[in-house]
């Protein structure tokens, strides 16, 4: 049996430190060797207008993680602001026993968050060879994206990962999308979403853990909270077996 997390918080915009201490502290009760899901952009929410210093301070808050992860051989998964050249992106990064394991930009952006005006989007999806298996990540809007699906699918992902800063407004949306897409992949998936006001936005919480029949093993309307579940990737392919629908 593996062990994971899903992390919800209320980030503060634009004040990293404070966002990174809450997540350090909220790491005290995980459990070593674990899997852990952390909210998209949770070091400062999408305060625009300062994203660029807030990319520079990516390195830092991704120094301090490591050495979390290492100690307690954890693999984590956020997004973070970054750099490249003159675009700042939106990244899906997975951290693994102190190392970064891969990354990928997030692709579908926000229209109604601004994302677009922002961030650069990414070019392509990607598929992590992680301790836990076979793993995708779809990065908060890209759940609706049935192409972005299809793609996990075709790799036989055997957990889904989504770090989100889900607006309140499309908290039905959310609650539909998050088990519909585990029943649909076969999967686990395991949800992390921002809740509460965050500078103008008010964000839905509704994080929770979902086993491949789409049951729910863990689940958190609002508050800050500390989603866990045990998983077995056996039962994957038992429900693959049992019903089987690929094309």
């Amino acid at each position: 049996m593996l062990r994971v997390y899903s992390l919800q918080i209320r980030p503060s915009l634009g004040k990293v430190e404070e966002n990174l201490k809450r997540i350090l502290d909220l790491l005290l009760d995980v459990k070593d060797g674990s899997l852990v899901v952390l909210p998209e952009m949770w070091q400062c929410g999408f305060d625009y207008e300062n994203m660029t210093k807030h990319a520079q301070a990516t390195q830092d808050v991704l120094i301090e993680l490591s050495k979390h992860s290492k100690e307690k051989n954890l693999t984590l998964i956020g997004t973070y602001p970054t750099q490249e050249g003159t675009c700042t992106y939106n990244t899906a990064i997975v951290l693994s026993n102190g190392q970064v394991l891969g990354k990928r930009h997030k692709i579908k952006l926000f229209p109604l968050y601004q994302e677009d005006k922002f961030f650069c989007a990414g070019a392509k999806n990607a598929v992590f060879q992680t301790p836990f298996g076979n793993l995708g990540i779809l990065i908060c809007f890209e759940l609706r994206f049935t192409s972005l699906v299809l793609e996990l699918k075709r790799q036989r992902v055997q957990i889904i990962t989504v770090p989100a800063m889900w607006g309140e407004g499309r908290k039905e949306h959310w609650k539909i999308f998050t088990k519909s897409r585990a029943i649909e992949l076969q999967a686990y998936l395991i949800a992390s979403n921002a809740w509460g006001k965050v500078g103008k936005e008010d964000y839905a919480g509704c994080s929770g853990i979902y086993d491949p029949w789409g049951s729910v093993l863990s689940y958190a309307e609002k508050g800050d909270a500390v989603l866990s579940a045990s998983i077995d990737l056996v039962q994957v392919e038992k429900v693959r077996e049992l019903l089987p629908v690929e094309d």
